[in-house]
């Protein structure tokens, strides 16, 4: 068999390989309460109303919401398969550039490697690692910066980490690395036009996201809500208990799961004088990539797929560069291999919405169904609490621009709710909604205490109380779960 057969053979294998990895995410509607975040929001965003206003608010930059948005159109509303389909997508995409970067860095086989490993990476963890995420998305456009980094293309570089940064504000680390591969590629002289480039594209693709917002009426909302919420985010996040809860469910197993591969990486940074400049770029991305996952506190295990594309070539070196006795590559192969089964076969039944919950477990399926059976698919609702799941199950608008409250909080840690999505402004734009868009049900999940609620009754909120009062009554109870229907006339 030529050679071009045999590397078209195994990237077959690696293709058919990384799809069945994922091919649980393809098997449930939701993967995350983030999914549900993303696509309620985009589907209000679909009637026309601007994102970061009345068409939905998050912290997140624009770009997940555009790429939930545009797929809706094309599929239909609350199309989860197609979002999770699009995310398979890129996840073959950013393989493929892995792959670009470990041949020119090592060769064919650590780009194979590197395909693999990171394919298998983004899928051996819990249901949330699956989400068509912002870390996912990003990823794409950010492997592709670097692939041109490497390359000395500064200009596409600076335009592409541009890209990825709108996807999530925690790409910007990686300027550090273009800094560095600036100092390190670029002979003394030219040094100030690699840099002058590389600003030229910076520059360039903010000014062409700044215009896209000022098109679309989102530049003043993205401003408030996503630049200007990140001290609240980040400060009610970095609680000591909090940490350590996230961590323990993320960074914990997230290194345990793939530990041969970290040994692997591990093993090529302690040879670092020994390696060639852009082994060494590859190092610095991957410490740079596990400093932004970390950087906002939440540690969720899917944060770390911003490390998992440089973790995943920096152990396709090792495998690469360091010659092994075979039995030590069978024990390698199976230390990656036994955790992504396990977890493969877990996500395939699991539901991905409850799966760590403690009994009892809400039943959501059957609030949804209430919903459904209750409303016209024309009319609103609203859900008070942290559940924007309700609206994708059911498949309702939101009556107002936000999809949950107290995001990202310690709910049930008895700290003041004071949050960035349960600010003084919060709540006249709520009235606001509620009364262009008056809901036809109002669902009280904190009545069931579902996701640690229980301590946030509407009564402690007097738009909600007063709208309640005056223009509601109780119609039925699910699961523990009050629902609210208008009086009559």
């Amino acid at each position: 068999m030529t050679r071009p057969k045999q590397i078209g053979l195994w990237a077959a294998l690696i293709g058919t390989t990384v799809f069945l990895a994922h091919l649980p995410s393809l098997l449930h509607r939701l993967l995350d309460g983030d999914e549900a975040v993303y696509g309620s929001i985009a589907a209000l965003m679909n009637t026309g109303a601007p994102l970061y206003g009345a068409g939905g608010v998050d912290n997140k930059p624009p770009g997940v919401f555009w790429v939930y948005a545009a797929t809706f159109q094309a599929a239909g509303p609350y199309q989860m398969t197609a979002i999770h389909a699009v995310g398979l997508a890129v996840i073959a995409a950013t393989c493929l550039l892995l792959f670009m970067i470990g041949r020119d860095v090592a060769g064919v086989r650590a780009g194979l490697l590197a395909a693999l490993f990171y394919g298998v990476l983004t899928a051996a963890g819990n249901p949330r690692l699956l989400a068509t995420n912002t870390e996912m998305l990003m990823m794409l456009p950010l492997t592709a910066s670097v692939l041109l980094m490497l390359r000395r293309r500064w200009m596409w570089s600076g335009l592409l980490l541009v890209a990825a940064g709108a996807f999530r504000q925690v790409a910007a680390v990686n300027v550090i690395v273009v800094v560095l591969a600036i100092l390190w590629l670029e002979p003394a002289g030219f040094r100030w036009r690699a840099a002058v480039r590389f600003a030229g594209g910076t520059a360039a693709g903010l000014a062409a996201g700044a215009l896209a917002l000022l098109i679309t009426g989102s530049l003043a909302g993205f401003w408030r809500w996503s630049v200007g919420s990140l001290y609240g985010y980040a400060s009610t996040t970095w609680v000591p208990g909090y940490v350590w809860e996230r961590a323990s469910d993320s960074i914990v197993p997230f290194v345990l799961n793939m530990l041969v591969l970290w040994i692997a990486a591990i093993a090529i940074a302690t040879q670092w004088r020994r390696l060639q400049i852009k082994d060494r770029l590859i190092v610095m991305w991957l410490a740079l990539a596990m400093v932004g996952s970390i950087a906002a506190g939440h540690l969720s295990w899917h944060y770390f797929i911003q490390a998992m594309g440089p973790l995943a070539l920096a152990a396709a070196l090792c495998f690469e560069r360091f010659s092994l006795r075979r039995w030590v590559v069978s024990i390698a192969a199976l230390g990656i291999a036994l955790p992504a089964v396990g977890w493969w076969a877990f996500n395939l039944s699991a539901d991905p919405l409850t799966y760590e919950f403690s009994p009892p477990v809400p039943r959501h399926e059957a609030v949804a169904a209430y919903i459904r059976d209750h409303t016209t698919p024309d009319q609103r609702v609203f859900v008070w609490g942290n559940w924007p799941a309700l609206y994708v199950e059911s498949d309702r608008l939101m009556a107002s621009r936000f999809p949950g409250f107290l995001r990202g909080f310690d709910r049930g840690s008895g700290f003041p709710p004071n949050n960035w999505d349960t600010t003084p402004d919060v709540w006249p734009l709520l009235k606001s909604d509620l009364d262009a868009h008056p809901p036809a049900l109002i669902v009280d999940t904190a009545a069931a205490g579902w996701s640690d609620f229980s301590m946030y009754p509407m009564s402690n909120y007097p738009v909600l109380a007063d709208l309640v009062a005056a223009r509601y009554h109780e119609v039925a109870s699910v699961d523990g779960v009050v629902i609210y229907a208008p009086n009559g006339p």
